[in-house]
C-alpha cells in the first residue's frame, strides 16, 4: 500500500481525507483484491492521528462496500467484480475543458440581446423576493402547472394597459421561457396533420421546435411590412408564427391593414395565428405598437410574451395567451407536468408588477436604451461612413447594419474570431436559400454594450469588415 499523505491545514476533516485516499486507490486497481490494509493501531501511528480517525475512515469504507472487515479486527480490499468498468480510465487519457460553458470570451457581443449591467436594480428586487419568501407554506408545493394566480392576474392588468389585450387571467399560462411554451403548445396542435408557417426570415429557434415535434414547417417570405398574406392563403398552413409589433430579425411593424386580413385569414380557414410580441417594449418613438391579439375578435391567436428583456433572463419567466377553445385541452395536457417556472420568482414578480415597479423598469430601460441607441448609430456612422447603411425603424435592441465590402461572409466571421467579437447576419434567419444582400446585412444588438465602448466597438467592427 503506498503512503497515506494527509493534510493538517486542509479544511477536510483528517478521517475523510484517509477514507478518500484508500477510496480512490481501490477505484483506481492501485490496490488488489483482498489486500490487508494496516491495522487501526498502525495507521494511527503512522499518520501521527488517533485510533478513533482512522476507525472513522474504515467505518465508511466498509458501509460503502470497499473493504470488509475479518479476524482480528483487520480490514482487507473487497472484491468488487464490476469495479473495473467505472474506473476513470477516460478521465485520465483525455483532455477535456473544465467547464462545459461553450461561451467564447468576447470583447463584444453583438449577437445576443442581453441587459445593460446597469440596467436593474438587484437591491430592489431582493426585498421583493425577501417578501415571496414569507410564504414558506406555498414555497413547499411544486405550484399550479398554469403559473401562480397572483402573477397570472398581474400579467392580465399589464396586457390590457400596456399592450392592448384583454383576457382574463385563466387564460393566462405561465413558463420558463418562450421555447418552453411552444414545446408545450406543441403537444396541443396536430404534429401529423398541421403545418406550421413562419415567417422568412424569422425565429429559427421557434421553426427548430416545431420540426423537433414531427411538424412540417412552411417558410413564407416577409416583405417590409410583414409576412406575405397572399403566399400563406396558397399554402394549407394551420398556424402562423408572426411578431408584428417588431418583426425579428428585420423589425419591421406589420400595418393594420395587413393585420387584419392574417386574422381573417385565420377565421376563415380554422387556422391559428401564433403573435411572438418579442421587443415590443422599446419603441423610441411614439407610442409603442399594440399587440395584434387586441384586434383579435375571433379568438384565433395564441399571444406569447416574455420578461427576458425587460428583467434580467436568468429570471426565467414567460407566459402565453391562449384561445377559449384550447384551454381547457391545453390544461389537461399540463395538469400532468410540473411547472418550469420558479414559484419563488413567480411570486416575487407579482409582488414587483403589483406596486407598478415593471412599468417603472420599462420606462427606466427605455431611456437607458434610448440614448445607447443614439450613440451607437453614431458612432456606426462616424466610422463607416459611405461604406455602411443603417436598416433602423426606432424600436428594438438591434439595428441592421448594411456593409459595403468585397469580403465574403465567411471572411467576415473568420475575421470577427479574430478580433474576438461576435456577429449575427440577416442571412442566419432564412429558411432556404437567403437572399444575397442578406449576407452583407449584420444584425447588430447595442444593449449590452457599455455607452463609453461605443466607439471602440464600432471601430473594431470596421477593422473586422473592411481592412
Amino acid at each position: 500500500m503506498e503512503s497515506i499523505i494527509i493534510n493538517l491545514s486542509d479544511s477536510k476533516p483528517l478521517y475523510i481525507q484517509i477514507y478518500e485516499h484508500i477510496r480512490n486507490g481501490i477505484i483506481n486497481g492501485d490496490y488488489r483484491k483482498n489486500e490487508p490494509l494496516p491495522s487501526i493501531r498502525g495507521l494511527a501511528k503512522a499518520l501521527s492521528v488517533s485510533k478513533i480517525t482512522v476507525e472513522k475512515a474504515y467505518d465508511q469504507l466498509c458501509s460503502e462496500g470497499y473493504i470488509v472487515g475479518r479476524e482480528r479486527s483487520r480490514y482487507y480490499v473487497a472484491e468488487l467484480s464490476e469495479l473495473t468498468f467505472f474506473r476513470p480510465e477516460s478521465v485520465k487519457s483525455k483532455k477535456t475543458p473544465d467547464t462545459l460553458d461553450s461561451k467564447k470570451a468576447y470583447i463584444f457581443d453583438f449577437a445576443s440581446g442581453e441587459m445593460d449591467s446597469e440596467g436593474f436594480d438587484f437591491a430592489l428586487w431582493r426585498r421583493y423576493m425577501g417578501r415571496a419568501f414569507s410564504d414558506v407554506p406555498r414555497l413547499m408545493k411544486y405550484g399550479d402547472p398554469s403559473g401562480e394566480a397572483e402573477l397570472r392576474r398581474e400579467i392580465a392588468k399589464y396586457l390590457n394597459h400596456s399592450r392592448g389585450v384583454v383576457t382574463e387571467p385563466s387564460n393566462i399560462i405561465v413558463g420558463a421561457n418562450t421555447q418552453v411554451l411552444i414545446a408545450q403548445l406543441c403537444t396541443l396542435l396536430n404534429a401529423e396533420k398541421d403545418i406550421i408557417a413562419f415567417e422568412n426570415p424569422g425565429f429559427k429557434n421557434g421553426r427548430r421546435i416545431f420540426t423537433d415535434y414531427g411538424y412540417k414547417v412552411l417558410p413564407i417570405s416577409s416583405e417590409n411590412e410583414g409576412i406575405d398574406i397572399d403566399e400563406l392563403k396558397k399554402s394549407s398552413a394551420k398556424a402562423a408564427y408572426v411578431s408584428p409589433s417588431h418583426q425579428f430579425p428585420t423589425g419591421h411593424i406589420m400595418p393594420a391593414p395587413k393585420r387584419l386580413a392574417l386574422l381573417k385569414w385565420a377565421a376563415e380557414s380554422g387556422a391559428y395565428v401564433i403573435e411572438d410580441d418579442y421587443d415590443s417594449e422599446f419603441r423610441y418613438y411614439g407610442n409603442p405598437i399594440p399587440a395584434m391579439k387586441g384586434m383579435d375578435t375571433k379568438d384565433r391567436v395564441i399571444y406569447v410574451g416574455s420578461f427576458s428583456k425587460i428583467i434580467p433572463p436568468s429570471i426565467r419567466i414567460s407566459y402565453m395567451v391562449l384561445p377559449e377553445n384550447l384551454l381547457n385541452a391545453f390544461k389537461e395536457r399540463i395538469s400532468h407536468y410540473n411547472q418550469t417556472a420558479s414559484a419563488t420568482e413567480q411570486l416575487t414578480l407579482a409582488l414587483y408588477m403589483a406596486d407598478g415597479q415593471l412599468e417603472r423598469q420599462i420606462r427606466r430601460l427605455r431611456n437607458i436604451y434610448s440614448e445607447k441607441r443614439r450613440i451607437f448609430i453614431s458612432e456606426l456612422s462616424r466610422a463607416f461612413g459611405a461604406e455602411g447603411e443603417i436598416h433602423d425603424n426606432g424600436s428594438g435592441l438591434f439595428v441592421i447594419f448594411e456593409v459595403k465590402t468585397d469580403k465574403t461572409k465567411e471572411e467576415i466571421k473568420a475575421a470577427a474570431e479574430k478580433n474576438k467579437i461576435r456577429l449575427s447576419f440577416l442571412s442566419d434567419f432564412y429558411m432556404g436559400n437567403s437572399p444575397e444582400k442578406s449576407g452583407k446585412r449584420l444584425l447588430l444588438y447595442f444593449s449590452s454594450v457599455k455607452a463609453s465602448d461605443m466607439e471602440k466597438a464600432a471601430n473594431l467592427l470596421k477593422k473586422t469588415v473592411l481592412e
